[in-house]
C-alpha cells in the first residue's frame, strides 16, 4: 500500500486488483493553505485589474474618448476578468471538495467521481484499454488547474483519471494502474514512462559497482 500527499492519495494492491482514493484536498493541511494561498491570488488579481479597468472607464466616460486602451480592447479585458474571476473560484471549488475512486478488477475499471454533490461511474473494460497515458491534451474535467492530464486510451478515445491528483501523484497513480493491468504508461510521444527513483537507483547502481572494482 502507498499513501502520498499526507495519506489523501491512497493506492490499495489487493489480490484482485487495485484500489485508488484521492480524497478531498480540503481535508488536509497542506491543500487548505493551497487553496487559502490560490484564492488570496485570485482575488487580488481580480481587484488590481479591475481597480485599473474601472479607472480607465472613468477617464473614457468623462472626456468621451478612450485613449488609454482602445475601446474594443477595453471592453474584452473588462469581460475576461469578470467571466474569468467566479469561473476561477467554482474550480477551486470544485478542486478542494472533489472526491475520485478507480478500481480496478479482473474484468474492468470502475472509476467513480464526486464533485458539486454529484456523483458519475465510469466502467471500462480491460479488454479495451490500449495503455494509460501522461497527456497535455486539454482532457476533463475542467476545474482541475492542471496542465498535466492522465487518461486510459481506449481505441480513438481518452478516459481521463485521477483529474484531482497532482502532477507526482498522477505519475504514482499512472504507474500503479501500469502494473495493475499490463498496460504501459507512456508520454504524449510514445515513450514508456518508469519510476523515477528506480531509474536515478538504476544510474547509480553501475557506478558503485565500477568503484568498488577500481578499488579491488
Amino acid at each position: 500500500m502507498s499513501n502520498r500527499d499526507g495519506g489523501r492519495v491512497r493506492i490499495r494492491a489487493r489480490p484482485e486488483g487495485l484500489t485508488v482514493e484521492i480524497r478531498p484536498l480540503a481535508r488536509t493541511t497542506g491543500g487548505r493553505a493551497g487553496l487559502a494561498g490560490a484564492s488570496a491570488l485570485v482575488l487580488g488579481a481580480a481587484l488590481y485589474g479591475a481597480s485599473h479597468l474601472a479607472d480607465v472607464w472613468e477617464a473614457g466616460l468623462r472626456t468621451g474618448q478612450f485613449s488609454d486602451l482602445p475601446f474594443p480592447l477595453l471592453l474584452g479585458l473588462t469581460l475576461a476578468i469578470a467571466v474569468s474571476t467566479p469561473l476561477a473560484f467554482i474550480g477551486l471549488a470544485a478542486l478542494a471538495f472533489a472526491e475520485e475512486t478507480i478500481v480496478v478488477g479482473p474484468e474492468a475499471i470502475v472509476i467513480e467521481t464526486a464533485a458539486f454533490e454529484k456523483k458519475r461511474v465510469r466502467r471500462i473494460s480491460l479488454t479495451e484499454v490500449r495503455c494509460w497515458r501522461e497527456t497535455y491534451l486539454p482532457l476533463a474535467p475542467w476545474w482541475t488547474w492542471a496542465v498535466k492530464r492522465l487518461a486510459a486510451r481506449t481505441g480513438a478515445r481518452f478516459e481521463p483519471v485521477a483529474g484531482a491528483a497532482g502532477p507526482k501523484d498522477k505519475r504514482s497513480i499512472g504507474l500503479a494502474l501500469a502494473r495493475a493491468t499490463g498496460k504501459p504508461l507512456l508520454d504524449d510521444f510514445g515513450r514508456a514512462l518508469t519510476d523515477d527513483s528506480s531509474e536515478a537507483e538504476a544510474r547509480r547502481e553501475p557506478r558503485s559497482a565500477g568503484s568498488g572494482s577500481m578499488r579491488g
